[in-house]
């Protein structure tokens, strides 16, 4: 502590019901979230270029994406084969998959349904590669499986009444590229924000990072450290500055909302590193103090997709602090700050690996 007059610390107090209150609240906007819409795309593993395109042009009619990937079929074993379809139809976000495998010079077409999660198969009596008409008489097979699933349209299902002539062979579609991997196992951070600190705002910086885990990779913990350039402070007893810097450990969760949009609820705590620096008025003499603090914290991100490894989005959070602080000159307070605090800014993001 410099010389000249010390601060006071004023009045300590543990969390009230108050702060039940907003953390009730805060948890209920965690549970707001759009029902997501079910994915109208089929992924297509081998079976070469003629049977993707002509699986393009099959299921054109049925207003379904064909999504083409290079990856080695499953091998026609179960339930390894049902378990891999599970995975991959989560990592591409698809409603179904096709493959062709060949084993001991037999061949088969499979179906996977993701929404019942059920694998069906038939045998194929010419292998890949395919030419044009072979691999146009394979695409109706597989439109032939898809119909005892809930990958096709409603009205084309097994069972369903008529409700239309037979359809023309659509035109060719371009075959979509590979969307790529599962989403990142950790991902980089860093955002801007307003905060409600004592009856007035101040600036936050911050950066950190986060690591994920399972397979669609929603459920994480986050490291985040924030500072900022603090706050004037001027009183008739004090005049000086409140600068803090903290470290924010957090649990989360990301929850997609639409394709290219994504939630992100987190849970977790904070270290409060403030420090006042000033003058005592009316005898110029210096006063200064360090303090450190504890919140329980609350928060939401509303984050939209920039490109493959880029995101930025809308950052709301609350804190509810573990003391009160208050500083005084000669037992007189000269500044306070809230026990409940709000921060809310933009923050950018990218995939590391």
């Amino acid at each position: 502590m410099r010389d000249g007059y010390s601060l006071g610390y004023g009045e300590h107090s543990m969390i009230s019901g108050h702060a039940v209150s907003v953390a009730t609240l805060t948890a209920l906007l965690l549970l707001t979230s759009t029902a997501r819409a079910a994915p109208r795309r089929v992924l297509v593993i081998g079976g070469g270029a003629p049977f993707r395109d002509a699986m393009s042009v099959a299921l054109g009619a049925w207003d379904l994406r064909v999504v083409a990937s290079e990856a080695v079929p499953h091998r026609p074993v179960m339930p390894r084969a049902a378990d891999e379809a599970r995975v991959l139809a989560q990592r591409f976000d698809v409603a179904g998959l096709v493959w062709v495998t060949t084993e001991q010079n037999e061949s088969s077409l499979w179906r996977y349904d993701a929404s019942t999660d059920q694998v069906v198969s038939r045998g194929l009596a010419t292998p890949p590669p395919f030419d044009a008409p072979t691999a146009a008489s394979a695409a109706l097979s597989v439109k032939t499986l898809l119909r005892s699933s809930t990958v096709a349209p409603l009205d084309e299902r097994i069972g369903a009444p008529p409700t239309r002539e037979a359809e023309a062979p659509a035109a060719p579609r371009e075959v979509a590229a590979d969307p790529g991997p599962s989403p990142a196992l950790a991902r980089l951070e860093m955002g801007a924000a307003a905060r409600a600190l004592a009856g007035s705002m101040d600036t936050r910086l911050s950066g950190g990072a986060s690591v994920w885990f399972g397979a669609k990779r929603n459920v994480g913990v986050g490291l985040v450290g924030q500072f900022g350039p603090g706050l004037a402070v001027s009183a008739v007893r004090f005049s000086g500055h409140f600068a803090e810097v903290s470290i924010a450990p957090s649990v989360r969760f990301r929850v997609p909302l639409a394709r290219g949009v994504t939630l992100e609820p987190r849970l977790g705590t904070s270290l409060h590193a403030t420090s006042i620096d000033g003058v005592a008025v009316r005898t110029s003499r210096s006063a200064s103090d360090k303090r450190l603090d504890g919140s329980f914290d609350l928060g939401i991100a509303l984050d939209f997709t920039l490109s493959r490894t880029l995101a930025c989005g809308v950052d709301v959070s609350g804190a509810a602090m573990l003391r009160y602080q208050r500083y005084l000159v000669n037992a007189e307070p000269v500044f306070e700050l809230r026990q409940f605090q709000g921060y809310a800014g933009l923050r950018l993001s990218a995939e590391v690996f």
